[in-house]
């Protein structure tokens, strides 16, 4: 009988893994349709956004990032999102990194089909009392950027 490696028995449950899915997936599409001023709904109270300009400490500093980036009506932005990786933290967190792919045009008509930046993002997700999961933390390192 084969024994599964050890990687697997630190697995994430399916139900834990797939609202995790939803929540980066969600922050992305807020942001892609003009949306994001909902994002301070997927962060904790003390949530951090760090490596996106200045540090957003906290979900009010958050909701002020957030207003900025939903009045930029003439930025068109797609986030393709990949290579989800989660792992068990203390305390019940649970820690991603993310791959993001981004596509961005500022100003009218249609933009260029190849990618502004590509990144990752280290997260760590926290289970709130009413049982939905939400950024602790968002750190976004960019990799390679459009020249």
């Amino acid at each position: 009988m084969r024994t599964a490696p050890a990687s697997l028995a630190i697995a994430i449950d399916p139900v834990t893994r797939a609202a995790i899915e939803w929540l980066v997936q969600e922050h992305a599409w807020l942001i892609d349709h003009g949306r994001a001023d909902e994002l301070p709904n997927l962060y904790t109270e003390d949530g951090r956004v760090i490596g996106i300009g200045a540090d957003k400490i906290g979900r009010a500093t958050i909701a002020a990032w957030a207003q900025e980036r939903a009045a930029m009506t003439a930025r068109l932005s797609r986030h393709a999102q990949s290579n989800l990786r989660l792992s068990p933290g203390e305390g019940g967190l649970v820690h991603g990194t993310l791959l993001l792919t981004l596509y961005r045009h500022d100003g009218p008509g249609m933009g260029p089909a190849f990618p502004l930046l590509i990144a990752e993002y280290e997260d760590t997700y926290a289970e709130g009392g009413d049982g939905a999961w939400r950024f602790a933390e968002r750190r976004l390192s960019v990799l390679f950027g459009a020249a």
